[in-house]
């Protein structure tokens, strides 16, 4: 597979792939007792993902919305759901939303197996094919899985952890709806294109998913970002970035041009040198890593 076809997707070769289509179909729903039903604006079927046990259930934490990367589903974020769990957080607290219906396996780590999203995808029939999208098409989507999470748990506070394609998406969630910043209690963005990507190089503008936005240069990303970078983090959240740093590690990302693209001004930007893309969101001490800087985020915030 071209490394640019990918439009800075989870990056592991599918069995296929193609250039912006439509998916095959929903991703799997397992949300808790009573969860609306949300369907996708785009392609009109059930937004799948996970999170909830019931309305207003009992929690600990403030809510976090895990944001997948391109070409997958919320399935991705099972390992993470996992050590999470481990650690004592419960699905009251825990949500993700596939937003471009059923994805692929290509969200594969080096070091840490996905086993339940394979035979999960097994089950639900996956052809094998990887479809791409883009950022502002799947705004709507995280918007309204936002505000479904905060009326079902209670909490008009949120924290968001992003990856890959879902890092510009969540950041373009909070420059559309402003209004949902002062409630926002801490951001991760793992390997976000926020200043550009290997995968979208000079000239793949138009041509390739969501090149057109997360290309370096583009107008797009400087929209997002604000004149001077101004408008990449701001009050009252936390903000940390997770990403390889060096150039050589992660795909996304290499030589010098792109090695700092994931780091936001004005936010704790820890670089995890060589470490591949899909590893920067599940190797478990980066996952130790980021899960202690939203809990801390979220010390003497109202749950």
């Amino acid at each position: 597979m071209a490394v640019a076809l990918v439009a800075l997707a989870a990056v592991a070769p599918p069995a296929r792939a193609e250039v912006r289509g439509k998916p095959q179909g929903p991703a799997k729903v397992r949300f808790g007792t009573g969860f609306p039903v949300l369907n996708d604006a785009e392609w009109k079927f059930r937004l799948g993902g996970f999170g909830g046990v019931r309305p207003r259930a009992a929690r600990k934490h403030v809510p976090v919305i895990l944001v997948h990367g391109n070409n997958v589903d919320a399935a991705d974020w099972y390992p993470v759901r996992d050590q999470f769990t481990k650690a004592g957080w419960t699905a009251q607290e825990l949500w993700a939303v596939s937003y471009n219906g059923l994805g692929g396996n290509n969200g594969t780590a080096l070091h840490t197996a996905n086993p339940e999203r394979d035979s999960e995808h097994t089950a639900m029939g996956w052809d094998g094919t990887t479809r791409v999208t883009s950022d502002d098409v799947n705004v709507p989507d995280l918007y309204a899985f936002i505000k479904a999470v905060r009326t079902y748990t209670g909490s008009a506070k949120f924290s968001i952890v992003g990856h890959s394609l879902g890092v510009t998406v969540a950041r373009k969630v909070l420059k559309v709806h402003p209004e949902l910043r002062k409630d926002l209690v801490a951001f991760v963005g793992i390997a976000g294109a926020n200043h550009g990507t290997t995968f979208c190089p000079p000239g793949s503008e138009g041509q390739l998913a969501s090149c057109n936005e997360i290309s370096a240069g583009s107008a797009w990303l400087a929209a997002l970002n604000g004149p001077g970078g101004n408008d990449e983090t701001y009050k009252p959240a936390k903000w940390m970035t997770v990403y390889d740093g060096t150039g050589a590690g992660d795909p996304g990302y290499t030589g010098p041009t792109y090695a700092q693209s994931p780091a936001l001004k004005g936010a704790t930007n820890k670089q995890y040198p060589y470490t591949y893309h899909n590893d920067l969101r599940l190797d478990p001490a980066i996952v130790t890593a980021y899960r202690t800087f939203l809990e801390t985020a979220e010390r003497g915030v109202k749950r």
